[in-house]
């Protein structure tokens, strides 16, 4: 495969292809690495440990990648616009880095402070294309420039609308086809009840990683053809609509396996099914732009004058800003190491199941629920008591406060509805005390075809923050959280449900009497056992 400029030769004039790269010219590349630089590093965490961004890892280099191609049939440079202007607004994102840093550290979740950041390095780079080569340049590198916006995680509320949308659509789908093929299937939620199992349409089945992943592909594809606006609006609509088939194509297949050979056989297939979708929706984004792409590249036109070199800003401006950008770092390193909270005196805890349940038997979560809540630690269980109850628990434990920060605040009125419970009403705190410790759950009571369910909810950390009073951290916590340096590092999240009991305050005392059994008090500042 070859790219744009090998299969098209540039047909502009020699001048275009080499320009005097001093001292000067590298300290204003570096600048304009140095900014999106800044924002891959704020973001390089999510890509790390989130599967739904993972492709994130790559995106810096494929962006610097498709920059190079448009290098040898750039236009020549027409500069426009002074220093001073360009200056201004440099230092103002340079400066803007010091109060972002800070932000973020304690807001790895924050999307829209990321978008914020992206915006300005995205108007950083469009000003200094512009006092380089003018507005022909902005027009040429852009296009290039936009594949790293595809890397930067959608704003919370659409993902989340997008997600619970495509899932009720995926589980519609599906149970329909089920019943078409002789199976009965009902669809609770996002819930698809089979005789015997039942199917969890999640985020992954829902499609939305591959869409996401395989839209940015579409505009890789569209960007190293040069594809003109419309045939990349094209390619997009393309890519969307193979990443909702493919996925529905995985979920469908994943069902019928469940009600066909059962639930081991599902799993056995699950992530094999998901490799496999993720290769035919890049396969055939790729091929569709292949078969389509334009077979001539058009060439920009020649200036009535043309320059030899780009209109660089002058060394002594770069150097300024550029430590600048760099000092962002000390100082969000500084700001913490030296307002942190002090939890030394704080008691932690852990879960001692086999003492508070001994028939408890500890299971790992659902790897889809690490790849939601990126904990670090965690276990689940399940077991009836002697008196008939059915138990569940969740224990799980974050150790890095940013993975504690991007698994946000989750809470059962917003997860069990999309499986099928209904929420009778939210009861009483449970507040437990033992020593300096104090756990404060959320109480509820659920159904779902007649079984009530009772559920108890905690979410902790030693900073002492009010989760039980929160459905979500907002924006003044999120800017108190950075004032008082509090990353939620030590956060532990324990959720405990009891069914087949005639009332809540009932579920309560029992819960109370598995607390005082199970749960074992730490020293001061000692916030997780390993």
């Amino acid at each position: 495969m070859s790219g744009p400029t090998a299969a098209h030769p540039a047909s502009a004039a020699p001048h275009h292809h080499h320009w005097p790269v001093d001292t000067t010219a590298w300290l204003n590349l570096a600048l304009a690495t140095l900014i999106w630089g800044w924002l891959a590093s704020e973001l390089w965490f999510e890509w790390s440990v989130s599967e739904q961004y993972g492709y994130g890892l790559f995106v810096p280099f494929l962006t610097g990648y498709l920059l190079w191609l448009r290098l040898p049939d750039r236009p020549a440079p027409q500069p426009s616009g002074q220093n001073a202007p360009l200056l201004a607004l440099l230092g103002f994102v340079a400066l803007a880095q010091y109060p972002i840093a800070v932000i973020f550290a304690a807001n790895a979740d924050w999307r829209m402070l990321a978008w914020v950041e992206t915006l300005l390095a995205l108007a950083a780079s469009v000003a200094l294309l512009l006092h380089w080569g003018g507005w022909v340049w902005v027009k040429h590198f852009l296009p290039a420039l936009a594949l790293f916006l595809f890397a930067v995680p959608w704003p919370s509320y659409l993902e989340i609308s997008l997600v619970d949308h495509l899932m009720t659509f995926v589980a519609a789908v599906v149970s329909e086809a089920l019943n078409l093929f002789g199976y009965d299937a009902v669809r609770q939620g996002h819930i698809i009840q089979l005789p015997g199992s039942y199917v969890s349409v999640e985020e992954a089945c829902s499609g939305v990683r591959s869409i996401q992943s395989t839209i940015m592909a579409g505009w890789l594809f569209g960007e190293w053809w040069r594809f003109r606006p419309l045939g990349r609006a094209g390619l997009l609509a393309w890519a969307l609509f193979m990443a909702m088939f493919f996925n529905l194509l995985r979920t469908l297949a994943l069902a019928w396996v469940d009600a066909a050979s059962g639930p081991t056989a599902m799993e056995h297939w699950h992530d094999t099914a998901g490799y496999l979708v993720f290769a035919l929706s890049f396969a055939t984004v790729f091929i569709g732009a292949w078969l389509v792409r334009p077979r001539k590249l058009i060439s920009p036109p020649h200036p009535t004058v043309p320059t030899t070199s780009p209109h660089w800003l002058p060394s002594g401006s770069i150097n300024v800003l550029l430590v600048l950008l760099i000092g962002a770092w000390p100082f969000c390193s500084a700001w913490y190491a030296l307002r942190e909270p002090d939890n030394s005196a704080k008691s932690g805890w852990k879960l001692d199941l086999a003492k508070a349940a001994p028939t408890a038997k500890t299971e790992q979560p659902l790897a889809s629920l690490r790849q939601a809540l990126f904990y670090d630690e965690g276990l689940q269980s399940t077991w009836t008591d002697p008196d008939g109850r059915e138990w569940s628990l969740y224990n799980l434990k974050w150790i890095d406060g940013r993975a504690a920060q991007l698994g946000g605040v989750h809470s059962p009125e917003s997860c069990l509805p999309a499986v099928g419970w209904t929420q009778l009403h939210q009861g009483d705190n449970l507040d437990w005390h033992r020593g300096n410790l104090e756990l404060i759950f959320n109480t509820y009571e659920f159904v779902h075809a007649s079984t009530h369910l009772f559920v108890f909810y905690c979410q902790w950390d030693p900073a002492g923050y009010q989760y039980y009073e929160k459905t979500g951290r907002f924006r003044a916590d999120r800017l108190i959280d950075a004032w008082h340096a509090d990353r939620k590092q030590g956060k532990q999240l324990l959720e405990i449900a009891v069914g087949h009991t005639p009332s809540l305050a009932e579920a309560t005392d029992l819960v109370k009497n598995f607390l005082d059994a199970g749960i074992v008090e730490l020293p001061p500042g000692k916030t997780l056992s390993r």
